[in-house]
């Protein structure tokens, strides 16, 4: 029974971690159409485990116009939650 337990909860974990890169590499598809992605900015998505957070950040990348306000209400998005 634990083994069984343990099986099911890495299946979990790696469907998690596949959102999370699924999720990543839509935003920087999108991204991408906007011009050169930074590797601060790419660093910060390898990073950012939250698949929340992300579905966040790719409604914000499918509205931009260019990298610059991307960034700008990304930031605004995250001083928002920094201060709840």
């Amino acid at each position: 029974m634990i083994f069984e337990e343990m099986l099911r909860e890495e299946k979990q974990e790696g469907r998690q971690e596949g959102r999370l890169e699924a999720t990543r590499e839509n935003i920087l598809e999108l991204l991408e159409e906007l011009g050169e992605i930074p590797e601060d900015l790419q660093t910060k998505f390898e990073d950012l485990e939250d698949v929340t957070k992300l579905k966040v950040l790719h409604k914000i990348a499918a509205k931009a116009e260019s990298l610059r306000a991307f960034e700008e209400k990304a930031e605004i998005y995250f001083n928002s939650k920094d201060k709840k």
